[in-house]
């Protein structure tokens, strides 16, 4: 993914948006290249408040050079843990609000280090990530509870997730991700050609395969079909194999992609397809939206607080090629379908642009 500081927002932020030249924030999370949503999130947020005028310093938690094969990697935890508590101590004259993007399991590291600037008076605000949250809790709710209390504000990005901190006793507050529309041209499709795009990870919570089985389906009636499979991971070559033992043509394996060239691809598609077995508010479905795909998504995890079936994107249960195969044959066969959940989709994706969030961020940092 692209790394400058500039390149993720895209187009300015507008006239209209909040303006917030005496804020001071620290952003720590991770930041690309580092791959994944997070990261994304991280750099579009910290591009974000710099627009609006803010100090922003930006602390990676991510340490590739420790993430090798070799000596190095077993010693990964303690010196990402010893990364960031230097890091802290060495930027902490240059801002007063801690903005801390964690996640489950070793992602929840981050949170406990954050509670150190607790010491230097500034306030700590916890962005909690990741559709693991209810097993996470489930394990180790107890001492989580006594992290994110110390925290002056939690937040979560869907309303399911929500309800996971509140049956804890916690009381987080909804802030989504930041999708920044300009960056994304919107194309209004129906009908729709069985042109298919799957953007994830090759990882097994994705449920790659699924996508695979979905497109044999469509073949099946549309032979001049396409699936395009954007991303990396330990299953690529895998999946590679799979196409060939299938016999299946049309399949276009792209690999991983700098987010710069993230909207032509979009663009280029007219069914946006979502095999996952666990997620929370995933940026593929919310940057499809944004660029007029219809959606055919499994319900995984919060994914319904995103996408209402049948009104924005279709659902079907999870590892249910079957279903995922028909509601997009719905789509291929029924132009008006297809066009009214494209407008939707671009209507639903304005909820995260930089102008609705920002009110909620201003909230949570103290600054209204």
């Amino acid at each position: 993914m692209d790394a400058g500081a500039a390149s993720f927002y895209g187009e300015p932020v507008g006239a209209n948006a909040p303006r917030w030249p005496q804020a001071r924030v620290a952003i720590l999370g991770p930041f690309p290249p580092r791959p994944g949503g997070v990261a994304i999130q991280c750099a579009i947020l910290a591009d974000a408040l710099t627009q609006a005028g803010a100090q922003v310093t930006r602390i990676n938690t991510d340490l590739p050079t420790w993430r090798g094969e070799g000596w190095r990697k077993p010693l990964f935890p303690s010196a990402q843990v010893v990364h960031l508590l230097r890091a802290l101590r060495r930027t902490r004259e240059a801002w007063d609000t801690l903005h801390v993007h964690a996640a489950s399991w070793w992602g929840f590291m981050p949170a406990v280090v954050g509670l150190f600037a607790r010491r230097w008076g500034k306030r700590l605000v916890l962005t909690y990530h990741g559709g693991e949250a209810a097993a996470f809790m489930a394990q180790y709710g107890p001492f989580a509870r006594r992290v994110i209390m110390r925290y002056h504000a939690l937040l979560t990005l869907t309303p399911t997730q929500a309800a996971i901190f509140t049956a804890h006793d916690l009381a987080p507050r909804i802030v989504p991700n930041i999708v920044p529309l300009a960056r994304f041209h919107f194309r209004a499709r129906g009908p729709v050609a069985p042109h298919l795009l799957w953007l994830r990870h090759l990882e097994p919570r994705y449920r790659p395969e699924d996508a695979l089985a979905v497109f044999a389906r469509i073949r099946e009636a549309f032979p001049q079909g396409t699936l395009t499979m954007v991303g990396g991971g330990t299953l690529s070559d895998h999946l590679r194999r799979e196409v060939k033992r299938m016999g299946l043509t049309g399949v276009r394996f792209v690999g991983p992609v700098p987010m710069s060239q993230l909207p032509a691809i979009y663009d280029a598609a007219d069914i946006f397809l979502n095999t996952s077995a666990v997620d929370n508010l995933p940026l593929t479905l919310i940057e499809a939206s944004a660029s007029g795909l219809p959606i055919v998504s499994t319900d995984a995890g919060a994914i319904p607080d995103l996408i209402q079936d049948g009104k924005n994107g279709l659902l079907a249960p999870i590892g249910d090629a079957e279903a995922l195969a028909e509601a997009v044959w719905r789509l291929l066969s029924d132009a008006d379908l297809a066009r009214r959940l494209s407008l939707a989709a671009r209507e639903n994706a304005a909820r995260f642009d930089w102008p609705a969030i920002a009110p909620l961020l201003a909230q949570a940092y103290g600054l209204l």
